[in-house]
């Protein structure tokens, strides 16, 4: 929301903070996010859910998990009225369907707080058309929890993110990101208990069930071949393996290898849209880019990734740059977000399809051809513009 970013900007920059100069190296996350902390105590005051949320989401991309816990369960903290509502009203509507809530007449408009939401929930006087308001108002929260759940398996307690993924499923039980999360911290965290694994496996099936086509499937079928070894064993721990190829990591459902999420958020993102431009800011952008391409060429994945992260925050639009953000992502597996970044880069099949152009010229058609075939993969349609590519 365009509320929550104006209040990051205002948290982050004074008013008289100068533009960016012309020759100037644009702001790193960590310069961003050292201006966010100069505004003072952010822990102790008080704030919305979104402003909770969003800033909980920011620590959690930059790898500060203790931090993004703070502020997410303070999120959670100010969801809990429209929680209580929900599943009052829920139960009181009994056996009646919960209708949409465009249909209830209380369809989030595009700057609707949780707050405001609530407040239409409220004054419903039919049970569920309560619930469906109340619903609506909770959407939110859904990435919220398992966005915590993930900060506080990173922050090493498995035990916490389980209980959150818990009542996270308890409010929607089709959250597939709780499952997917849930059944990989108690594959990590419980390998030895057989019934907690056979928890983490009606996860895993139930994801699978419900997303087969999720850029995680194989990665969950990974995990699921493990659990059921583990239950036939009566273990993790006495499980034999004799395979050569590298176990599938179930830290990886939530961090890259180097723990450190690199992308950025969209609140930071939105923070620095109104830095005066200039050609010569525009020609160093450019420049960044073809440089990132070079690294991709050359296998030096984290420093493409560098280089388009200086970027994007500047030029959200910029899709060429997303497609090597999303692609440098995947060669560095840093899953779940390297999918989830791939995903929204295939909305651009162009732009991906630039970049493999560019890693070609750069002297890797190899790397051209992998990026072209999980192209071909990710947007069938788009296929067909391949033809002699592959």
């Amino acid at each position: 929301m365009l509320s929550i970013a104006v209040a990051l900007w205002v948290a982050q920059v004074p008013a008289d903070h100068p533009p960016v100069k012309p020759g100037q190296t644009a702001p790193s996350a960590e310069e961003l996010l050292k201006r966010l902390e100069g505004a003072g105590d952010l822990k102790g005051k008080e704030k919305s859910f979104e402003i909770a949320s969003s800033l909980g989401k920011l620590y959690y991309a930059h790898g500060r998990y203790t931090d993004a816990v703070v502020f997410l369960e303070q999120a959670v903290s100010k969801a809990e009225p429209a929680r209580a509502l929900y599943l009052s009203k829920k139960k009181a509507a009994g056996a009646k369907p919960v209708p949409t809530a465009a249909a209830a007449g209380c369809a989030p408009a595009a700057e609707e707080t949780m707050e405001g939401q609530l407040a239409k929930a409220t004054a419903q006087k039919d049970p569920a058309a309560a619930a469906a308001c109340a619903r609506a108002a909770l959407h939110p929260l859904i990435d919220v929890e398992t966005t915590l759940g993930a900060a506080k398996f990173l922050a090493n307690d498995a035990a916490g993110a389980i209980a959150v993924y818990d009542r996270a499923l308890l409010l929607f039980d089709s959250n597939p990101e709780a499952r997917y999360g849930r059944g990989a911290a108690i594959l990590d965290s419980k390998g030895d208990d057989v019934a907690a694994l056979k928890l983490a496996k009606a996860d895993f099936d139930r994801f699978l069930a419900d997303y087969p086509t999720s850029p995680r499937a194989k990665q969950a079928k990974a995990f699921l071949s493990r659990v059921d070894a583990a239950i036939a064993a009566g273990g993790v721990s006495k499980v034999k393996v004799v395979v050569k190829e590298k176990k599938a990591d179930p830290h990886a459902a939530m961090r890259g290898g180097d723990g450190q999420p690199p992308q950025l958020t969209q609140e930071m993102i939105d923070s620095v849209r109104n830095v005066e431009r200039t050609p010569e800011m525009a020609q160093g952008f450019a420049k960044l880019v073809e440089d990132a391409e070079e690294h991709l060429a050359k296998g030096r994945f984290q420093d493409a990734l560098d280089n388009y992260k200086r970027v994007v925050p500047f030029e959200p639009d910029n899709a060429r740059a997303r497609a090597g953000i999303a692609w440098a992502m995947v060669k560095l597996n840093k899953q779940p977000m390297a999918d989830n970044v791939w995903r929204v880069a295939s909305e651009r099949p162009e732009a991906i399809d630039a970049l493999a152009d560019g890693v070609k010229a750069k002297g890797d058609g190899d790397q051209a051809k992998e990026i072209w075939k999980r192209l071909a993969d990710t947007v069938p349609t788009y296929a067909g513009k391949l033809q002699g590519k592959l």
